[in-house]
C-alpha cells in the first residue's frame, strides 16, 4: 500500500469536503437572500445585497449541506477511485465529527423557528401606480397612505359587461393572504407546486434539527442515528461497473433515508404506526431506557439499513477486487503469442 498516495488522496477528500460545503452553503444562502428580498419587495423597488439576510441563509443551510456531505464525498470517490482504506477512514472521521460537534453548534445558532431578520427597506404594502389582477377585479392604486394604509384608485369589475369601472378613495387595504407583499411579484416568481413540496420537506427537516439539537445530548445521538445509513452509502460506490448507475443508487438511497426520517417525525400516518411499534419496543428492557431520548422505531430502522449497507460494502469490495484481478489478463498469460 502506498502510504504517501493514500495520504494525498485523503487530504484531497478533506479539501473537497470543505470546498463543496462552502460553495453549496454560499449558493443556497444567495438564493435564500434573493428569494426573501423578492417576497418582501413591491413593484418599482430594486434588489440590493443584504449582508444580514445572506449570513442568516448561511446559518440556515449549512446544516443541510453538512448532512449531505457523505453523499457528496462518496460521489467524489467514484470520480477519483482509491483502493486503499485510508481515504475511507478519513471520510468516516470527517462525517462523524460533523454530526457530533459542528452540526449541533450550528443548529443552535441558526434561527430555526425563531424570529427572522426583517430588513429596514422591506414594505408591508403594495406600491402605487400599477395595475393588479385579482380573482374578478383589476385594481389600480393611484396613492397609498403609508401611515393609515388607506388607498385611492380605480377598480375594473371583470364580471360585469358594462358600467364596470369605478373609482374609490380612502379604502383600507386588505391583509396579505400570502407571504408575498405584492401580487405582481408573486405572479412572477412563485414556486411551482413540485418545488414547494420539496421546500416544505426541507423546512420540516430544519424544524426536526432544531428540536433535537436543543434537547439533551442523548436525544441528539438518537436522532443522529440517521448519519449511520448516510455514512454507509459509501458501500454503493462500487455497486456497478457503470459509474452512473452507482451515482443514481447513492443519490436515491441518501434521499430515501432523509425522507424516511422526516416522515418519521412529522407525518401523522407514519407517526401513528411508529407509536404502535414503539409501544411494543418499550416493553423490551434494554430499549425501554432509550425511549425517552427519541423515536425508537426510526433509530432501529436507521441501524438496520446501516448494517445492510455495511454488509453490501464487503460484498461489493470483494466483487470489485475479483473483477480487477480477473481483468488484469483478459486474453490469458500471453504464452501462446
Amino acid at each position: 500500500m502506498n502510504i504517501k498516495q493514500s495520504l494525498i488522496s485523503s487530504l484531497k477528500l478533506i479539501v473537497f469536503s470543505v470546498c463543496i460545503s462552502v460553495v453549496m452553503s454560499t449558493a443556497l444562502a444567495a438564493v435564500y437572500m434573493i428569494y426573501t428580498l423578492c417576497v418582501n419587495m413591491v413593484a418599482g423597488q430594486q434588489l440590493a445585497f443584504d449582508i444580514q439576510l445572506f449570513l442568516e441563509g448561511l446559518l440556515l443551510f449549512l446544516p443541510l449541506v453538512l448532512v449531505l456531505q457523505a453523499m457528496l464525498m462518496t460521489l467524489f470517490m467514484i470520480r477519483h477511485p482509491e483502493s486503499t482504506v485510508l481515504p475511507l477512514a478519513f471520510y468516516a472521521a470527517v462525517y462523524i465529527a460533523a454530526w457530533l460537534f459542528v452540526l449541533p453548534a450550528v443548529v443552535k445558532t441558526a434561527p430555526y423557528g425563531g424570529s427572522r431578520y426583517v430588513g429596514e427597506h422591506f414594505s408591508d404594502k403594495p406600491s402605487a401606480g400599477y395595475f393588479r389582477n385579482t380573482a374578478d377585479k383589476i385594481l389600480y392604486y393611484s396613492s397609498i397612505d403609508a401611515g393609515t394604509s388607506l388607498a385611492n384608485g380605480m377598480c375594473v369589475d371583470t364580471q360585469k359587461p358594462a358600467g364596470n369601472v369605478f373609482t374609490f378613495s380612502n379604502v383600507a387595504l386588505s391583509q396579505k393572504r400570502t407571504v408575498f407583499t405584492d401580487s405582481l411579484i408573486q405572479n412572477t416568481i412563485e414556486m411551482p407546486a413540485s418545488l414547494s413540496i420539496l421546500v416544505r420537506y426541507v423546512q420540516d427537516f430544519f424544524v426536526i434539527l432544531a428540536k433535537c439539537a436543543r434537547e439533551s445530548f442523548g436525544y441528539w445521538l438518537c436522532f443522529a442515528s440517521m448519519a449511520l445509513p448516510l455514512l454507509a452509502v459509501v458501500s454503493l460506490r462500487r455497486f456497478s461497473q457503470w459509474r452512473l448507475v452507482s451515482v443514481i443508487s447513492i443519490i436515491f438511497v441518501s434521499i430515501g433515508v432523509l425522507v424516511f426520517n422526516v416522515l418519521g417525525y412529522v407525518n401523522p400516518a407514519v407517526v401513528s404506526v411508529e407509536d404502535s411499534i414503539n409501544g411494543v419496543l418499550t416493553k423490551i428492557p434494554p430499549l425501554k431506557s432509550l425511549a425517552e431520548f427519541g423515536n425508537l422505531c426510526v433509530m432501529l430502522v436507521n441501524i438496520i439499513v446501516f448494517l445492510i449497507l455495511t454488509a453490501a460494502f464487503f460484498a461489493f469490495e470483494f466483487k470489485n477486487r475479483s473483477f480487477v484481478e480477473g481483468a488484469a489478463s483478459p486474453y490469458g498469460t500471453g504464452a501462446d503469442y
